[in-house]
């Protein structure tokens, strides 16, 4: 690890895969610039698995989110929090990057309070609607703030902001339909949908989903992706049984096969995936998380619905019914291939700003 400051570049991440995989997206531009990306991470096992799984550098924390409410759990959470902020500071004197970027969540704050003291450059990005605490705390001492949607300019104070778009993998876009189906054993002339639910799963949207689409299949050709999440893994695999037709994941690391294999999407509405299904122009169905912070999934989907094209439903009215009324509807217009939005890159709009403030 290089103490050059020209070139280390450091992100912190924290929870699951909405604030780690731009942070990688983020990781790739930077590093196919000769930088050299080093993530801090919380050391719980989705974060670890994400990050060993791409390859790069990182420095593990043991972090806690702040409770609600006062109670001993807060007392610890103060505890890991100054821990995390003074081991914060050790690493970036050894490191000393060029610039520190958070993606939201609960270890940002004492990463880049921590660099703002060294006097680093510091940067946030937020990927959802509604910003999360986090972020709007950082937006008071970042040099600059990215945010995914336009809607969200109006939570934070300091103006210093650029739209800049969710960083997206660029391994999404680059794989063929041909290639996916062959690598999934799946056929190439039947209407194939993907189900997933994020990297925790989702235990309504996987059963209600499943048993509609059991129904579908049973009568006319069609052919199912289904990322469960492992926790539902098992109960979802008994539920189908062994059928050629319906292929069931526990998680998809290398989700780019599945997107270029299907027709159709039925999934959450993290911002993550949103800017995903934009990117392809796939025709998709959003059942939004209900119990998301400020709700912010359901701004997420809204978003992005189209008539025709991208259709939300809430939780409370997820229903087998209703399901197989939008898959029949949006099907149609499935069929169309997708087309995919080729414009510049968030991550590469990022790079560029961030480059361009830390010469100045």
């Amino acid at each position: 690890m290089k103490k050059d400051k020209n070139k280390n570049i450091i992100i912190a991440v924290s929870g699951t895969g909405g604030h780690i995989y731009p942070g990688i997206a983020l990781a790739r531009e930077f590093q196919s610039k000769g930088c050299n990306p080093i993530f801090f991470i919380n050391n719980n096992s989705a974060s670890l698995e994400i990050l060993n799984n791409s390859g790069f550098q990182y420095v593990a924390f043991n972090m806690v989110g702040m409770p609600r409410k006062f109670s001993f759990s807060f007392i610890v959470f103060l505890a890991k929090l100054k821990i995390s902020f003074l081991k914060a500071l050790k690493q970036i004197l050894y490191i000393n990057p060029a610039a520190v970027i958070g993606t939201g969540g609960y270890l940002a704050v004492p990463v880049l309070f921590a660099a703002k003291t060294l006097g680093k450059k510091i940067f946030i990005h937020e990927q959802n609607t509604i910003p999360g605490k986090a972020n709007i705390l950082l937006n008071k001492i970042a040099d600059e703030t990215f945010v995914s949607f336009s809607f969200s300019t109006k939570y934070f104070k300091n103006k210093n902001l650029v739209v800049s778009g969710y960083p997206v993998r660029k391994d999404i876009l680059s794989v063929s339909k041909n290639d996916a189906l062959k690598m999934l054993s799946l056929n190439d002339n039947i209407f194939t949908v993907l189900i997933f639910g994020g990297s925790l799963g989702a235990v309504k949207l996987n059963e209600v989903t499943c048993k509609a689409l059991l129904r579908f299949i049973s009568s006319k050709e069609m052919q199912v992706i289904h990322i469960t999440g492992a926790k539902d893994f098992a109960r979802i695999q008994d539920i189908v049984g062994v059928r050629t037709n319906y292929r069931i994941f526990n998680y998809m690391h290398n989700i780019a096969y599945a997107y270029a294999a299907c027709d159709m999407v039925i999934s959450r509405s993290g911002a993550g995936t949103v800017f995903e299904l934009k990117a392809l122009g796939k025709t998709a169905i959003l059942i939004p998380y209900p119990y998301a912070t400020d709700n912010h999934q359901y701004w997420n989907a809204k978003e992005i619905e189209e008539k025709g094209k991208v259709k939300v439903i809430e939780e409370k009215d997820f229903t087998e019914k209703n399901l197989l009324e939008a898959v029949e509807i949006l099907k149609i217009n499935a069929k169309k291939a997708a087309v995919k939005n080729i414009v510049k890159q968030p991550q590469e709009i990022i790079y560029e700003e961030i480059t361009k403030c830390i010469k100045s």
